[in-house]
């Protein structure tokens, strides 16, 4: 029979898909390391992936430029941080569609795309990706 592990802790912050609200992320996320007791170099890779995924999201997830809600839940328990940002965006799986990041060509011949799935992929220990009723998921867990 499986094991049902219950999270130390976990918060939501609901936000619009607006640049501006990466200030109010990381006061979310700075508030939780701190409750938590999260080593600097921790928080630093959180934060850096977590900022670039929720950009990508405002930047390219929508065809409109009315208000869509985003929202991010934060978890720990145990040793393991998960960050899950949920939007309702255009389907897209970063872990399979989003193209790789090119680095052998000269950076002004470079196609543009890539570098903040790379940098999440780089700094997290594991992303998982679902889509769930018209909504991404995508979830970042970091062990600390």
């Amino acid at each position: 029979m499986g094991k049902v592990e219950k999270m130390e802790a976990s918060r939501t912050l609901t936000v619009s898909n607006r640049i501006e609200e990466i200030r109010t992320i990381e006061g979310f996320l700075a508030e939780f390391s701190e409750q938590h007791d999260f080593p600097p170099e921790t928080l630093f890779q959180i934060q850096l992936s977590l900022e670039e995924i929720f950009t990508n999201v405002v930047s390219y997830g929508y065809d409109d430029d009315t208000e869509h809600k985003i929202e991010i839940v934060l978890s720990k328990n145990g040793g393991t941080v998960t960050v899950e940002i949920a939007d309702d965006g255009r389907p897209f799986d970063p872990l399979q569609d989003a193209p790789e990041m090119e680095t052998q060509s000269a950076l002004e011949g470079r196609r543009v795309g890539g570098a903040g799935i790379a940098l999440a992929k780089t700094m997290m220990t594991d992303l998982r990706y679902h889509r769930d009723d018209g909504r991404n998921h995508l979830i970042m867990i970091k062990d600390v």
